[in-house]
């Protein structure tokens, strides 16, 4: 049971992880098409990048 919960840890993890990472690159490919002229656009890009970041590290050490 317990392997199995670390299993879905690691995969939740690692999902969250992926889906910042795409809304990070979205935000940043959308600044640099000028579609986002928002000077706070980029710190939501930094923020969603941070929690991915964070959140893969997360799923790493719980897979170890």
């Amino acid at each position: 049971m317990k392997t199995f919960l670390r299993e879905v840890l690691v995969l939740c993890c690692m999902v969250i992880a992926s889906v910042c990472g795409i809304a990070a690159l979205t935000i940043v490919l959308a600044i640099a098409a000028n579609k986002l002229t928002d000077p706070q656009a980029w710190m939501a890009a930094v923020f969603f990048a941070a929690v991915g970041g964070a959140t893969w590290i997360a799923g790493r050490a719980a897979s170890s």
